[in-house]
């Protein structure tokens, strides 16, 4: 009886552990084509990222902190130095831009990079850098493309030339976390440590 008792229990059991389903769910964005991929970035319109960036002119390079904030149109981009103090802030849309320095007076223009290289020495084409950042070209003009598993490994777009080395899925979104933006005379690396998709500002 009590041998007839265990072979009844081991039965329960194996029945119990055959009817159990085990089930491994996979992040949709890693299925996703590269078509499919920038649909789905390009969804995005509310952001910010911080990173650690390294500025290289003429052999010589700064490093700071950096957050990108980004609302539809609408962007500030600020650096930090040593111990969190504060430094140069961008803000502004497709139209204008203010340029803002601790004890200084505001810079404003239309065009960014202009404004970058006559205070701080080097510029970035921010309206298209805010795709760029992302891992996808910007739509406003002819790019070349090379991709490695479905996502960007380097583009070249309007005299810059992006690579990508490493990518991280933040929930639905597979975004860059290691980019390096650069020109003959500039090499701007940013070591992406934090991605927001979530809704941040509604106006700058």
């Amino acid at each position: 009886m009590k041998k007839l008792f265990t072979l009844i229990i081991s039965a329960l059991i194996i029945s119990g552990c055959s009817n159990q389903q085990t089930v491994t769910t996979q992040p949709e964005t890693l299925k996703l084509n590269w078509q499919q991929h920038v649909q789905n970035i390009r969804s995005i319109k509310d952001w910010n990222a911080s990173a650690q960036v390294a500025i290289k002119v003429n052999e010589k390079t700064q490093k700071a902190k950096m957050t990108w904030q980004q609302s539809f149109q609408n962007y500030q981009i600020s650096f930090f130095g040593p111990f969190g103090q504060s430094g140069p802030k961008l803000t502004g849309n497709e139209k204008s831009a203010t340029l803002t320095i601790p004890k200084e007076a505001p810079i404003k223009g239309r065009n960014t990079s202009a404004i970058l290289q006559q205070r701080l020495g080097w510029q970035l084409p921010v309206n298209n850098a805010k795709y760029w950042i992302l891992g996808i070209p910007a739509p406003t003009s002819e790019s070349k493309v090379s991709l490695q598993e479905e996502r960007l490994a380097t583009l070249v777009q309007d005299g810059w030339t992006i690579n990508y080395s490493k990518y991280k899925q933040f929930g639905r979104f597979s975004l860059p976390t290691k980019i390096l933006i650069s020109r003959p005379d500039l090499n701007l690396l940013m070591v992406v440590y934090r991605w927001n998709t979530e809704k941040q500002i509604s106006a700058l």
